[in-house]
């Protein structure tokens, strides 16, 4: 069992995500005491959580707790149900934890996990027993990195996305024209063979110029 313990969090992934929401979109709510007036999460709850949450950088203080500006952010997108930006929001979550990277780590590497196998690795990970409520927090371990699409089930079995943890896009370049130019990715195969994909991204006018290009590349392809 590991040496260091890590402290999972105390409630299923829905709860968590409650008590996020409640200390990130009313200011007035600092400590377990006012979450617990605010939100319909009992006080012994949020208490039982704050440990992780300051670990993922959601919460910041010692005795008060006050949201910091990503969980403001994720607490918004929880609030107001967007899917797509719950996921963004995890991601960047994900992206700063070194142990909730580990766990998707040995997803990818196990090709797959049971439910069940993944809950038993994160209490082994966190060095804590496999009991009730250390099962629980596992699972909202996993139901993190579900909602930040990292994780899938198919058939019963966990899946790693292989998306990577943030998604983060210029602003200018969602409306500008996209850039020009040719790029070339390989894929290995199954067997010893490549598969080349070839994707041209440019404007109507930059066809002409860019068509001796493209006919050198594929020469060279098949040369």
């Amino acid at each position: 069992m590991s040496e260091e313990r890590y402290r999972l969090p105390g409630s299923p992934y829905e709860e968590l995500a409650n008590i996020i929401v409640a200390y990130g979109t009313r200011d007035e709510a600092s400590n377990p005491g006012d979450v617990g007036k605010l939100d319909a999460v009992h006080q012994s709850s949020v208490s039982r959580n704050n440990a992780f949450l300051a670990a993922i950088g959601v919460l910041s203080g010692d005795r008060q707790k006050l949201v910091t500006p990503q969980g403001r952010e994720l607490a918004r997108a929880l609030s107001r149900h967007e899917g797509g930006e719950i996921a963004r929001q995890w991601r960047r979550v994900v992206s700063t934890n070194e142990f909730l990277q580990n766990v998707l780590s040995a997803v990818k590497l196990r090709e797959g996990m049971l439910p069940s196998t993944l809950q038993a690795y994160i209490a082994h990970s966190a060095g804590q027993p496999r009991n009730k409520p250390v099962m629980t927090g596992a699972s909202a371990i996993i139901g993190i990195l579900k909602a930040a699409g990292l994780l899938k089930e198919e058939e019963g079995v966990l899946h790693a996305t292989y998306e990577d943890p943030v998604e983060e896009r210029d602003p200018a370049s969602a409306t500008g024209p996209e850039p020009s130019g040719i790029s070339v990715s390989a894929v290995p195969g199954l067997s010893a063979n490549v598969t080349v994909n070839i994707n041209i991204q440019c404007s109507p006018e930059e066809l002409d110029s860019l068509a001796p290009k493209i006919k050198r590349l594929l020469g060279e392809l098949e040369g």
